[in-house]
């Protein structure tokens, strides 16, 4: 599809969103089209959408919904435009249960938060999770049917509303927790050498290589996929989760972790030879609201690197 036709449908979704007296009215060859006839239908079954923050069981909405959608091709048109319409209800839930393929057939919904950001969203069980920069939440289609399965890449805090009947499994890599109801923080970056899950409150159990970890609140579970090897440990779980405020607290950290990070935060290309900088580590809080040029800054204080910047990237070597 090219440029002119997306600003043409996003100009007709506009218009029938505009409730004010004084909304723009379209050009004509606009309102002849296939598209504005089929937004026309969608907007007029606008009281319905009011349903799905109510969070009705899923057949039974279906149901309600199903009885004013009759030809296909405005079938197909209604999950074109649906996230548009339900955006301020529930972020993204609907990208799951309203995803323009087979409803028999169970897909995922991926949801992302860009190098730069920090992303929070609301499922459809009113559970909340945040994600850092570069990093991926997956659901899939029956999510909150029968149980409630998500699939993280990269990092993020959960709070897991209690439903005893839908057990909640966050799943990354080889690895899973199952979940009580709880607020906890998991890390699983694919250039990572380990996946990390800290407990804040609740309960969760820890699966992976066969084995089972169960933690308490301020315990931290890390397990390596390369060693085999999994380890429980204490932790400040208030510095862990202090991601969501800005700011990383690092305790004699792989200096080449931290440069990984960095790039996730300020959405920037650093080159640097991470055996080269293997020996070295840093112990300090790098802040988000600073700017790189700062916390670079204290990084290179101390530790025996420099720092060169370029118009698009930033060279880090050893002195």
């Amino acid at each position: 599809m090219d440029k002119k036709a997306n600003i043409d449908e996003d100009r007709i979704v506009s218009y029938f969103h505009d409730r004010s007296d004084k909304k723009e009215e379209l050009p004509l060859y606009l309102t002849e089209t296939n598209d504005y006839r089929e937004t026309e239908k969608i907007f007029s079954l606008r009281k319905y959408i009011m349903f799905f923050h109510k969070l009705s069981p899923e057949d039974q909405l279906w149901h309600r919904i199903n009885k004013q959608i009759n030809p296909p091709t405005l079938f197909r048109a209604w999950f074109k435009y649906a996230a548009i319409i339900i955006l301020s209800f529930v972020c993204g839930a609907l990208l799951v249960y309203f995803s323009g393929t087979d409803r028999a057939e169970t897909k995922l919904a991926s949801i992302s938060s860009p190098r730069g950001q920090i992303t929070s969203l609301t499922l459809f069980d009113g559970s909340v999770v945040w994600l850092n920069s570069g990093s991926t939440l997956k659901y899939s289609s029956d999510f909150n049917k029968d149980k409630r399965d998500v699939y993280v890449e990269g990092e993020a805090y959960f709070e897991v509303t209690h439903d005893e009947k839908k057990p909640f499994i966050v799943h990354m890599g080889n690895s899973l927790i199952k979940v009580y109801g709880t607020r906890f923080n998991v890390k699983d970056y694919p250039e990572s050498e380990y996946i990390e899950a800290v407990l804040i409150e609740g309960k969760i159990e820890f699966s992976a290589n066969k084995r089972s970890v169960l933690l308490k609140p301020n315990e931290r579970v890390v397990f390596s996929p390369g060693k085999g090897t999994i380890v429980k440990d204490s932790i400040d779980v208030e510095k862990v989760s202090a991601w969501k405020r800005g700011k990383y607290y690092y305790d004699d950290e792989k200096l080449s972790t931290i440069i990984e990070q960095l790039q996730r935060w300020y959405d920037m290309e650093f080159i640097f030879n991470e055996k080269e900088l293997s020996p070295y580590s840093f112990t300090g809080v790098i802040n988000r609201e600073k700017s790189v040029e700062y916390n670079l800054k204290l990084i290179e204080l101390t530790n025996k690197i420099n720092v060169e910047f370029e118009k698009d990237k930033i060279i880090i070597t050893k002195k």
